[in-house]
């Protein structure tokens, strides 16, 4: 038996009260260097009309590759540099391993779109990592942690063979890659 995935949206009407808006809370990133054959393929993206969610902007993986070591911050993690380089002292890691290609539903009643993401293979270093951040006053927008990069945006009016598809052939080409991480901590943006 399945329990189903809980997630900070569920509950949006406790943020409303509290006054905390869920897309505005900060972040820490690893930025990855980008794999080979990561250029833009044919997919049917998309791109959110709405300007506050600027990061849902099609394919996205050619970009600015990275994986969340902590969204949910209760202040940008610009604002905490030196908390977040406190917590992490002596810590570091190198490279990350994709374990498997799959997709997160939108989280937006008003956004029709499967987010493709690779899942990252939580080792002992990099769930180290996140829980040194969990020290830092934060909400957790999903259950667990599941590092993992964003590939693109699609149209989910093409539906779930289309989307599974695009899994397979991504799972084919990356399944096992293992993705370099930058020795700078991306602490610049609030989404993840």
């Amino acid at each position: 038996m399945s329990m189903t995935q809980l997630k900070s949206h569920d509950f949006q009407q406790v943020y409303e009260e509290l006054n905390i808006s869920l897309d505005e809370l900060g972040c820490v990133m690893l930025d990855l260097e980008p794999l080979e054959n990561m250029g833009s393929v044919a997919l049917a993206l998309y791109h959110s009309p709405n300007k506050e969610r600027f990061w849902i902007n099609g394919w996205v993986c050619d970009k600015n590759p990275h994986i969340t070591l902590l969204y949910g911050l209760v202040e940008t993690g610009v604002k905490w540099e030196n908390h977040i380089e406190t917590v992490l002292k002596d810590w570091q890691i190198e490279t990350v391993k994709i374990d498997h290609i799959d997709y997160f539903d939108s989280p937006y009643p008003d956004e029709p779109y499967y987010c493709l993401v690779a899942h990252i293979e939580v080792t002992e270093k990099l769930l180290e990592g996140h829980q040194r951040l969990e020290f830092l006053p934060h909400i957790n927008t999903f259950a667990g942690y599941k590092p993992h990069m964003t590939i693109a945006y699609i149209d989910k009016n093409q539906g779930e063979t289309y989307r599974d598809k695009m899994i397979a052939n991504f799972n084919e080409l990356w399944s096992g890659k293992s993705m370099e991480v930058k020795k700078t901590l991306n602490l610049g943006g609030n989404k993840s």
